[in-house]
């Protein structure tokens, strides 16, 4: 993003005290009914999940509430209904195809993926941990876990993985959806409270945005991790209930004893669910972009992929091997340079900042001409189009650059630049047979850039054994299991006003 268009929305922001539309089209996709899943943690408790809320957005939550999510009896036993029913819609998602045509090969692919949609990145990481807890579980005393929490583990891994691919839409961080369509005062870290960041959108009138999302931070906490005093509120009454049920973790004893932390995750859920949903519909009343269903797509295939590969009993590596990172890192560049460049052809919003910063220009075409030019050693046919622009251009001889309506066919090169009237004349040259369809009339507005939407790939593909230099001349040993100590009893939390100052600094 253009650092002068960033100062424009700012300044607009604060003047107008509402955040501003940086795009016209909604670049995400957005399914009917998605499934929101809203986590709460323990401070400190990285891998346990003390409480998970889940459901389509226009519905009612389901909760489920651990108790003691340190005690892995307790802990399995409320992440089995949360489990059973995401692995029965993913299932349920996968089962209906459609036939998809790649040149001449049929393929199925799921009709619809199922989409999660969460409060905000953090959670992202939250399930991230929690499906790497899952898929990993190991027997205690010869008795193995629900399946369904093995295979939910894996489900919200791939999930997890998948949400690095820019562009995707299988589970999409609110915030992340709010703040890439809205221009707001917030910094990246502020844009972590969806509270804040819808405070700054659908504030009362006449309260600025800064007031209107200071008090909503303050209001609405977000989660997954506690602030101090929702983990204080926490701890007393789980000291309660572990008191209660003296050591028991027979349903019959626990049910009757955790209404009160199941009121008190409750009422943080609900103003959550609430802001997902008022989040999703209002974004939702933008028209989609041309290529989101392209992206969709993708996730469709992927989704499909997966699903597949877990019914035939596959089990993901706890790490990459140096090769897969390579190539995974490379696949991201990738998927993140096409989404920006079709973002920008898409939406004429969003071509704005690579115009400030010279990567593409705009004007009025002067003239189309066909020729022949020497290419290697013989003649063949080529266009070349005059370009009468506003501003004055600065690209040098030779540069590529796409049109935005064949943004995924052949380039166009500069072949020459001079002033004309404030503005200037640029000559490019398309370097491919002229069609009726890859060129534009006389009297045209159109825009060239540097951005194109075809698909990148390796010059060279690696080799199954590369010579990395980093690694080991011995390979580590296997890691211990995910779960080991689960069977101990946990360590009583620390509290800080009750610890004596040392007077170390006295």
């Amino acid at each position: 993003m253009s650092t002068a268009l960033e100062a424009l929305f700012a300044s607009r922001v604060y003047e107008n005290g509402r955040a501003l539309r940086r795009t016209s089209l909604r670049h995400t996709y957005l399914a009917d009914s998605p499934l929101g899943i809203v986590m709460w943690r323990l401070g400190g408790e990285r891998f346990r999940a003390a409480a998970i809320a889940w459901g389509p957005l226009d519905a009612p939550f389901k909760l489920v509430v651990a108790g003691e999510p340190r005690n892995r009896d307790l802990y399995f036993a409320a992440l089995a209904p949360f489990a059973a029913d995401l692995c029965a819609r993913v299932r349920r998602a996968a089962s209906i195809k459609v036939e998809r045509q790649r040149g001449s090969y049929t393929e199925l692919i799921p009709a619809e993926a199922l989409q999660i949609v969460v409060p905000n990145r953090a959670t992202v990481g939250a399930l991230r941990l929690l499906g790497r807890y899952l898929a990993y579980l190991s027997d205690r005393r010869g008795i193995l876990p629900d399946p369904a929490l093995i295979e939910a583990g894996k489900h919200l891994r791939f999930y997890t993985r998948h949400a690095r691919v820019p562009g995707q839409a299988l589970l999409i961080p609110s915030d992340r959806l709010v703040a890439e369509h809205w221009a707001t005062l917030l910094s990246p870290f502020e844009q972590s409270n969806l509270a804040a960041l819808d405070a700054q959108i659908e504030g009362s009138t006449g309260v600025h945005a800064f007031e209107a999302s200071t008090v909503a931070e303050a209001a609405v906490r977000i989660g997954p991790e506690p602030t101090e005093d929702i983990d204080r509120i926490t701890e007393t009454l789980l000291s309660e209930f572990n008191s209660a049920r003296d050591g028991s973790t027979d349903p019959v004893v626990v049910a009757p004893l955790i209404g009160h932390l199941r009121a008190h995750y409750r009422s943080l859920t609900t103003p959550v669910w609430q802001l997902m949903g008022r989040a999703v519909r209002r974004e939702r009343q933008l028209p989609a972009a041309c290529s989101a269903a392209r992206r969709i797509e993708e996730d469709r295939m992927a989704f499909g992929r997966h699903v597949e590969w877990v019914a035939d009993g596959g089990r993901y590596r706890t790490r990459d091997t140096p090769r897969q990172a390579a190539m995974t890192l490379r696949r991201l560049e990738d998927a993140l340079a096409r989404y920006e460049a079709e973002k920008a052809v898409d939406d004429p919003a969003c071509m704005i900042p690579h115009l400030l910063d010279g990567d593409a220009i705009r004007g009025t075409v002067a003239s189309v001409n066909v020729t022949k030019v020497v290419v290697r050693v013989r003649a063949v046919p080529r266009a070349l189009l005059v370009l009468d622009t506003d501003d004055p251009v600065v690209q040098p001889i030779g540069k590529k650059l796409w049109w935005t309506v064949t943004a995924g066919d052949q380039h166009w090169e500069v072949r020459a630049v001079q002033p004309h009237r404030g503005g200037s004349r640029v000559v490019l040259m398309l370097c491919a047979r002229p069609l009726a369809a890859s060129l534009p009339g006389v009297g045209e507005r159109i825009t060239f850039s540097t951005l194109h939407t075809q698909p990148d790939g390796y010059d060279l593909p690696l080799q199954q054994q590369p010579p990395w230099t980093h690694t080991p001349a011995v390979q580590p040993q296997p890691p211990i299991p995910i779960d080991l100590g689960d069977d101990q009893p946990p360590v009583p939390p620390v509290d800080s006003t009750t610890v004596p100052d040392p007077g170390r600094y006295v």
